[in-house]
């Protein structure tokens, strides 16, 4: 199920990941927006909507840390995927209690981030999903509500009422 247009955010400092990974997802049909830093990586995030996002965890400037930081001040929905080739377990620790969707170790499959991304975007559209029935229900709701209100008024009787 794709809602929209399935776009990704790679914001590495390796000039070498960041043109695999455009390759990579641009061969999978995805629309690809690269960032050399966490600066660039926010920015291109406030400027547009994204399925997924990778960062690196270790970047000059800002770290993979901070800009996930960042990013759940603009937007707590996107998911995140930390990448390192710096794994320590406080940094997993930090980026998962942070609301990082994974943390991937470098070097990695590609068919292993692929299968993550993909259980980030699927686990995203039905939150997603989730959030917009939960509305319908709401505004469902508060019509049954004022139907009855109305009906009560007039002395009609309500069915479902007992």
């Amino acid at each position: 199920m794709m809602h929209e247009e399935r776009r990704i955010l790679v914001i590495d400092d390796e000039a070498f990941v960041r043109d695999l990974l455009y390759d990579f997802f641009t061969k999978l049909k995805f629309d690809v927006v690269l960032a050399p830093d966490g600066n660039s990586g926010i920015a291109a995030f406030k400027e547009s909507r994204f399925s997924l996002i990778l960062v690196d965890l270790k970047m000059p400037g800002k770290s993979g840390i901070d800009v996930l930081r960042e990013l759940r001040q603009e937007n707590a929905d996107t998911p995140v995927i930390i990448m390192t080739g710096y794994p320590t377990v406080d940094s997993s620790i930090e980026a998962l209690r942070l609301g990082a969707f994974d943390y991937i170790i470098k070097p990695f499959k590609l068919q292993e981030l692929r299968e993550v991304a993909d259980r980030a975007i699927k686990e995203q559209e039905l939150h997603q999903e989730i959030d917009t029935l939960r509305g319908r229900i709401v505004n469902i709701e508060r019509e049954l509500r004022a139907y009855r209100a109305s009906a009560a008024e007039k002395g009609e009787p309500v069915i479902g009422d007992s």
